[in-house]
């Protein structure tokens, strides 16, 4: 069968293998992003005639339709496709997304569930429609997040879904016999864009608020910001502590440095232990 690979990142390159690998599989064009993409978890594809590393891909369209795909996939991409694009396939248009659809739908939800408490997502394998991930699901894998993981581990997690749910459900869709479990849309939810507004920390938030949102967003993503007398710190790892001086300070007051450069910032409820942070510095 002929099919059309759309995607990047460490998740895209595993469904990109899967399909590579694939006896039953004419992987017959690529699109995907440019070698120098700074996204996080990017990954160089290969080089040659048919992919094409323009991150762009509607304006394949053209090229997509000559191909004449059986079927199309797409994975760690975010660009809305062409409902022009979507009807080429006669065995449709796969994707996924990082949730328990028809739950948080959209944008950035990985770290909107972190930031939330959640202590489980799922990755979601579904087939396009014209509503942002409002399509039938395929299948879903569980995913635990536990109180220590910070986003990196939840993509790893996701990562090894991406491959399990190709090996199940792949087969299936082939040869035309995927579930198709219809979303009822009136449960879910959609989520916005994080802006950079969303990082930026409120010392007068609870503890365990804080450090969620310190794990939703360090690395690869740009960390949480912080203000501590004064000076602006991207915050990439923390931790909740017992600390018994300076209790009736005021929210965001830097309490202790200790000796390995840490620092101990007090929060409405309790305290924030920095670890890992770097000093912003204005250009």
């Amino acid at each position: 069968m002929k099919v059309v690979f759309i995607g990047g990142l460490t998740n895209g390159k595993i469904v990109y293998d899967y399909l590579k690998s694939n006896k039953y599989v004419d992987l017959g064009l690529v699109v995907t992003y440019p070698d120098d993409s700074n996204k996080p978890r990017h990954v160089c594809f290969p080089v040659g005639k048919n992919i094409f590393k323009s991150g762009k891909a509607n304006i394949h369209l053209d090229e997509i339709k000559a191909f004449g795909p059986d079927l199309i996939i797409v994975s760690g991409w975010s660009e809305l496709l062409l409902d022009e694009l979507l009807l080429i396939p006669p065995l449709g248009v796969v994707g996924f997304h990082p949730s328990k659809l028809p739950f948080d739908r959209g944008r950035s939800v990985l770290a909107w569930q972190i930031e939330e408490g959640y202590s489980e997502t799922a990755l979601s394998m579904f087939y396009y429609n014209h509503i942002p991930d409002g399509g039938a699901i395929i299948g879903q894998e569980k995913i635990s997040i536990k109180q220590n993981d910070y986003i990196n581990d939840i993509l790893d997690k996701i990562d090894d879904a991406f491959f399990s749910l190709m090996k199940a459900y792949f087969p299936l869709v082939r040869m035309g016999l995927a579930p198709r479990r219809e979303q009822d849309l009136n449960v879910g939810n959609f989520r916005r864009l994080r802006t950079s507004k969303d990082s930026v920390i409120n010392w007068d938030n609870d503890t365990d608020d804080i450090y969620n949102k310190v794990r939703a967003i360090a690395y690869p993503y740009p960390g949480a910001i912080g203000t501590i007398e004064g000076v602006e710190y991207k915050i990439l790892k923390s931790k909740s502590i017992e600390f018994t001086l300076g209790c009736n300070e005021p929210s965001g007051t830097l309490i202790a440095r200790l000796y390995d450069g840490s620092m101990v910032v007090k929060t409405r409820d309790g305290y924030l232990l920095v670890v890992d942070f770097v000093k912003i510095v204005e250009k």
